[in-house]
């Protein structure tokens, strides 16, 4: 079982040994190497050796590029310098490649990104966000950096906080990877004022020196930039790589769960296709085929719409971000679609014939260039085993243009008097309106800003006539000087619903906030608008949200949108708490079948004791019956049985309501199918006997459909009883329903259960004969049974995987363990012959004997011993961290995690060892948690575990595989394997495999 959990991580090693070459292009070569559309030219902007590991690039106000070499990565430092520096470099004579070099600081300890703005350059510098002062911009520094916030996960590794750049509306956004799990504030902020964020994004004020989580979820989101309506997008590698960011929104992510228990649902990303053809993302690697149609693959970095004034205006609008599998630069065009936009793949627009390329970020500058930076390396941020093995040699910044490059003719825009300033929010180059706006935010803030300078954007507010109203709107707010009233009737539905998000920045309720918000018919608003005001009122006090909540979730069109449903929750969410009854009163009134069931399901949390500021909430459970009473609307008796069912799973009792009786009556002679079975669901949860019955005996009616019949076992088993063992017993011996059965016999301690299954492992099928052996791991009368049956030869060992021994073992059972060393043998933790024995395994592992190995018989070891609970190319279990992407093909990698798999368990995939209240014992990866029950991964299956019923809890330190696993196999077999686990790609199985 090999230890680190690679899936989580962004890249996928690459050895240089299969890059074709074992070093990059020369720079220049590497220019050259671009394979551009017609038009289109690169130079090496700055390569090495003037500029190397190139983690981080911005523009200051003069055009120069201000460049993090990030030196200490990565090996992050808790303290002490470092060897990060910050470099400006600077093109004096626009030939595109730079001429001048300035080093502003040499000594940076994990700094991941830089911007430059108020007087210095900020910088996020793990586990802080700094700020060093340069007021009279001579590039040296006025004196320490200053630590404005701190709390950034420092074990974050590749999925660091960084990214820092300025957004439209005059904040500072960065974001933050989902290894870490940051807790951020001022310095000497107490844990508990703390801001939580693990993933996703976060702002911080330069003036009022406030921050804030502005939105959860993704990956390892590595890129940022805004579209022509001020609309946030992110990139983000693993899972889908783009999302349109709304303030409040919380994302899909890789894994875990969102901070807030209560979201209940996550927002998917808007693409509408994937950078790879299917498979696993590892498989994408060199970008070459199927995936290189498709994208390249899965790792993404950097992110720009471009908005610049020198590609073709065919270009303006795309996004672009970097393709690192695949070498290149992808495009996506934006099409709004609803509330959101829909990113479409374009064809792929620039090609790097480098191997070595490994693209970060993609900016356009002052002239309309666009800048490609290049960490240039044989392998991808994190897949370095230590410091020694990164090359930092190298790294290059590329520039393309479209024709002849040019300077920009402005200059140092700091030199600019306002109403230039002003006047540059009409340039078509957006580069010019973005920093313009950040320098009269800067002078407004010290006092030094003509407001008479800022007419001609007060005359945009007031005739909504021209191209720039939003660029207006965005600099009069930077500057002070936004009335959200002169916006409400713009004709644009994006500056009208902007203007509700910067009107509530501030937390308060402005009087035509909430009248716009709480009145707008359907001739007078728009998806976009709606979207944005989900936004808003999640800002606003929560006595302020009723009204506008109200209408928001009576627009039945808004039921499909990719993120009204969810985004109208989060803003609903935090209300139920504080108004019980007047979040009952508008469950009739909901149109959309998501907010209505998450609202039952909220309920049910307070009517289970959470604590509420208007008291009591014993009486919900049945007043929400009673609503269901009330109405013969079939969609809101499905929404309310599903919002119930949700909030029940898992859970083998709740007290029977008063007004359940009645409802049940009329649920379970609804014509609509799906009413029908979450009444059924509902009534086994109530202890309802007379539904129990009726549902054994539609599982034991060979007339109903098979369907019907595995969903009664399936309800059946949300209350085990033992009148349902004779049940379970008897359905062995139909072949559809002996897999559900087998497993559902794990909850049962009656003693003809081992043996019934032990008779029947002979006839079984490969899936079922699993299903037996992990039921036979439940109880330790079951494992004893199991036992017998491997010394007799009737369950053959080879069927027996190393986590079916690491599972008896944590039994913890005397007898079992006595019966374990008979008849499976000494089993022991690694020791210091662990060296010995790798340096054995690999005397016999030479390249000559793996060469000989047969990779479908390896495929087979594989499936018998590891498949489990380890995935490989798509195959294989979750139990255990993902295979596909790990280090595989190092034969020290693996001989080192096979032989010790217990050196490190990644967090996530500890095992936890639960001990029920009836003697049974789950083993499996948390998956959930909630205060009434554990969502548990085993190895076959994944199930509910009520709080209540939970004795005792452990987490193993140990890896599910026990040492000694080489030590089972021939040494063929053990050739055969380590070559199929240093396979590129699936290899059939041997014709003879079942």
């Amino acid at each position: 079982m090999l230890r680190e959990l690679l899936i989580f991580l962004t890249i996928v090693a690459l050895p240089a040994s299969l890059c074709g070459q074992d070093r990059a292009l020369p720079p220049e070569a590497a220019a050259k190497g671009w394979q551009l559309p017609p038009g289109f030219s690169a130079t090496l902007f700055a390569g090495e050796p003037d500029l190397v590991q190139p983690m981080s690039f911005t523009f200051d106000d003069r055009g120069r590029i201000w460049v993090v070499e990030a030196l200490t990565y990565p090996t992050w430092k808790k303290e002490g310098p470092g060897s990060d520096r910050i470099t400006i470099f600077e093109d004096t004579d626009g030939d595109g490649r730079h001429d001048k070099r300035t080093v502003f600081l040499d000594n940076g300890l994990n700094v991941s990104s830089v911007e430059v703005g108020f007087g210095g350059i900020w910088l996020t510098a793990v586990p802080n966000l700094l700020f060093i002062p340069d007021k009279n911009g001579d590039d040296v520094p006025d004196g320490p950096p200053q630590v404005l916030l701190d709390g950034f996960d420092l074990g974050a590794r590749h999925n660091v906080v960084g990214n820092l750049a300025w957004g439209p509306d005059g904040w500072l956004y960065g974001l933050n990877g989902i290894l870490s799990n940051s807790k951020i504030g001022k310095p000497g902020t107490p844990d508990d004022k703390r801001i939580p964020i693990n993933c996703g994004v976060w702002r911080y004020h330069p003036v009022r020196h406030e921050v804030e989580a502005y939105a959860h979820g993704t990956t390892n989101p590595w890129g940022i930039d805004w579209d022509e309506r001020g609309q946030m997008f992110i990139t983000n590698c693993v899972i889908k790589h783009i999302f349109h960011v709304m303030p409040g929104a919380h994302f899909t992510r890789m894994y875990g769960q969102d901070l807030n228990p209560h979201v209940y649902g996550l927002i998917e990303s808007c693409a509408d296709h994937q950078h790879w053809a299917g498979g696993h993302w590892t498989s994408s690697r060199g970008g070459h085929g199927a995936h290189g149609d498709a994208g390249g693959g899965h790792a993404h970095s950097g992110c720009m719409i471009y908005l610049g004034d020198n590609w073709p205006d065919e270009y303006r609008g795309d996004v672009f971000l970097v393709n690192i599998h695949g070498q290149r630069l992808n495009r996506d065009k934006l099409v709004p679609t609803g509330s959101t936009y829909v990113a479409q793949h374009a064809p792929d627009f620039a090609f790097s014939k480098d191997p070595w390329f490994r693209g970060i970020h993609v900016k356009y500058g002052p002239d309309g260039g666009v800048y490609v930076s290049d960490w240039s390396d044989h392998g991808e941020c994190h897949d370095h085993k230590s410091e020694e093995e990164c090359d930092k040699t190298g790294g290059r910044i590329f520039k393309i243009v479209y024709g002849e490059a040019r300077q920009s003719p402005h200059g140092d825009l700091v030199k600019l008097t306002d109403s230039e300033l002003v006047a540059l929010q009409t340039h078509k180059n957006e580069w010019f309106a973005r920093h313009s706006r950040r320098i009269l935010q800067e002078r407004a803030a010290a006092g030094k800003l003509d407001r008479n300078a800022l007419q001609p954007l007060r005359e945009c507010a007031s005739t909504h006539v021209g191209p720039h109203d939003l660029k207006a709107m965005f600099t009069l707010h930077a500057t002070g000087d936004f009335d959200p009233t002169i916006w409400a009737n713009s004709p644009s539905s994006s500056i009208r619903g902007q203007a509700l998000v910067l009107a509530a920045e501030n937390r308060r309720p402005h009087e035509h906030v909430l009248k716009c918000l709480a009145y707008h018919p359907p001739g007078n608003t728009s998806p976009v608008i709606r979207l944005h005001a989900a936004a808003a009122l999640q800002r606003l006090p929560i006595a302020d949200r009723w009204d506008a909540i109200k209408m928001l979730v009576s627009f039945v069109e808004d039921a499909d949108d990719h993120y009204l449903p969810l985004m109208n929750w989060y803003a609903l969410e935090p209300v139920v708490a504080a108004d019980t009854r007047g979040a009952l009163a508008l469950l009739p009134e909901i149109k959309i079948p998501l907010v209505r069931q998450y609202l039952t399901r909220r309920l049910i949390a307070l009517y289970d004791g959470e604590s509420a500021p208007n008291g009591n909430n014993a009486g919900l459970l049945d007043e929400l019956v009673r609503v269901l009473n009330k109405s013969d609307d079939p969609k809101l008796q499905v929404d309310l049985c599903a919002g119930l069912c949700d909030a029940f799973r898992g859970r083998r009792s709740m007290k029977m309501p008063a007004s359940w009786p009645e409802a049940a009556a009329r649920l379970k002679s609804s014509p609509i199918p799906q009413v029908k079975n979450l009444a059924y669901e509902l009534a086994v949860v109530f202890g309802d006997r007379d539904v129990a019955t009726e549902l054994r005996q539609i599982a034991l009616d060979e007339r109903a459909t098979p369907t019907s019949r595995a969903r009664a076992l399936e309800v059946l088993a949300i209350r085990p009883s033992a009148d349902q063992v004779p049940l379970l017993l008897t359905l062995l011996d139909e072949a559809g329903l002996r897999g559900d059965a087998i497993r559902g016999l794990a909850a049962y301690e009656a003693q003809e259960i081992p043996g019934k299954l032990v008779a029947l492992y002979a006839t079984a099928i490969p899936l079922e004969k699993q299903d037996i052996i992990q039921t036979l791991t439940a109880r330790p009368a079951f494992a004893l049974a199991l036992l017998d049956a491997i010394e007799n030869g009737t369950i053959p060992r080879k069927d027996v995987s190393a986590l079916i021994i690491r599972q008896l073992q944590a039994l913890e059972d005397k007898a079992v363990n006595e019966r374990l060393v008979t008849v499976w043998g000494n089993i022991r933790p690694a020791s210091a012959e662990k060296k010995e024995k790798i340096a054995t395994f690999k005397s016999q592992l030479t390249p000559e004997v793996v060469q000989q190995a047969d990779r479908s018989q390896g495929r087979a070891v594989f499936a018998k011993n590891c498949a489990t609970c380890h995935k490989l190319f798509d195959e294989g279990g979750k139990l255990a961290p993902e295979l596909t992407g790990s280090q595989r093909a190092n034969l020290d990698y693996v001989l080192d995690n096979v032989l010790d798999p217990s050196a490190l368990v990644p967090r996530e995939y500890r095992v936890q060892v639960l001990r029920l209240a009836d003697g049974r014992i789950v083993q499996g990866v948390v998956k959930e948690e909630t205060p009434h029950t554990l969502t548990v991964e085993t190895a076959n299956e994944t199930i509910r575990v009520p709080i209540g019923e939970i004795e005792a809890r452990k987490e193993s330190p140990l890896s599910m595989m026990p040492e000694g696993l080489f030590d089972r196999l021939t040494a063929d077999e053990v050739r055969d394997l380590v070559a199929y686990l240093a396979s590129p790609q699936q290899v059939p199985l041997p014709k003879s495999t079942p």
